[in-house]
């Protein structure tokens, strides 16, 4: 995985991490990860459990909702055969920008 490779620029400690449960083995490397509950096997999730898992979720929609209007520039997804390293960090970069820009521009 991408956040596996690139441990070596680690997420900052004092920001939550909002992740879904693909990876749950990731939540023993930062301090303050914010994970739903997973269901266990032919039990229920209580209603505290589920009320924090439909509060994450509401959280976690936003955030797709952001990762997908910053895909919309196409070059952000697609397979890039440049030489240059740092291009794909600056191609999404500027994805970011554009998209960041255009809801301020919408609100």
């Amino acid at each position: 995985m991408m956040i596996e490779e690139s441990r070596k620029r680690k997420l900052p400690q004092r920001i939550e991490k909002f992740f879904d449960l693909a990876f749950l083995g990731l939540d023993s490397g930062y301090d303050t990860v914010v994970m739903p509950q997973k269901k266990p096997k032919r039990k229920e999730l209580t209603k505290k459990q589920k009320r924090s898992n439909r509060r994450i979720s509401r959280i976690r929609v936003r955030i797709e909702n952001a990762f997908a209007g910053v895909k919309r520039l196409r070059i952000v997804y697609n397979v890039s055969r440049t030489r240059r390293n740092d291009f794909i960090d600056l191609t999404f970069s500027v994805a970011c920008g554009l998209w960041n820009y255009y809801l301020a521009e919408s609100s």
